[in-house]
């Protein structure tokens, strides 16, 4: 901004003297003159001010895809619905950019495939940095930028590969159908797929203790586990009034947290 104004200052010196023009207005010893300065100078500064104020309240959204060149989707979360706002085709390296305008915090996903996607938070002024492969895995995906999308990848990973062991239990009692110890085999699965649970639920407990007003504890109170939530807000009500408590106090106005508000009301 200061940039600009000295620049006009040197023009202002160095520029000739024409009837009718900037330089004339300003020599004129009246008021009039200055008004029509006055006026000129405080378009500009509006139109620089609101060129910075847009910059602030965007977005951006950047990184690599290795293996990938083609479109890309951006998706947010309007409370109930997920809605495209965006694409990019990324370029041979798999590289992309996007940028996109945002007035608060919310629940952004970027979708590589039909069945593969990143899920993040952001909000305005955020550069958020996703590297991951095509045929990616959770370790596959590194998510920066800000501490909430940071702290909701390390959910999601530890998420990920709790259903990872889960899977390969269900492979195993798939392979062995006629086995004579099949029964046997159901009984130890069963007990080591309530072990997974029981380590998955504990975690999103503890995760809602530390980080309750934080804007990801939002989605980890609202988190399935295959097709199952881990958390009931009828048998884990503590775990859901604290999530309620922190996002009131932290982003009162938020269109997501106003919903829950008024969801959590309702089911009690």
């Amino acid at each position: 901004m200061m940039t600009f104004f000295r620049s006009f200052a040197i023009w202002l010196r160095r520029a000739p003297l024409r009837s009718g023009s900037l330089l004339h207005y300003l020599a004129l010893p009246n008021s009039a003159s200055l008004r029509f300065v006055f006026s000129i100078l405080a378009g500009l500064f509006l139109i620089v001010s609101s060129c910075s104020r847009d910059q602030e309240n965007r977005i951006l959204v950047h990184g690599r895809i290795e293996g990938m060149s083609e479109t890309i989707y951006l998706l947010e979360q309007k409370v109930t619905d997920l809605v495209k706002i965006d694409s990019v085709v990324t370029d041979e390296n798999g590289v992309f950019s996007l940028s996109v305008h945002s007035d608060e915090f919310s629940i952004y996903a970027l979708r590589i495939t039909t069945d593969q996607q990143v899920v993040f938070i952001a909000g305005p002024g955020d550069s958020i940095l996703i590297t991951s492969k095509l045929s990616f895995g959770p370790s596959r995906i590194q998510v920066s930028g800000n501490d909430e999308s940071e702290l909701l990848h390390t959910f999601y990973t530890y998420s990920a590969n709790n259903l990872h062991e889960v899977d390969s239990i269900q492979t195993i009692i798939e392979k062995n159908q006629g086995a004579e110890n099949f029964y046997e085999l159901t009984v130890q699965a069963d007990s080591l797929f309530n072990q997974i649970w029981e380590r998955q639920k504990m975690y999103e407990i503890e995760f809602i203790r530390e980080h309750a007003g934080m804007f990801s504890s939002l989605l980890v109170v609202n988190y399935h586990f295959g097709v199952k939530p881990v958390l009931s807000p009828k048998l884990d009500a503590e775990q859901y009034r604290k999530v309620d408590s922190g996002l009131m106090a932290n982003f009162p106005g938020n269109r997501h947290t106003l919903f829950f508000h008024q969801w959590l009301r309702e089911v009690k």
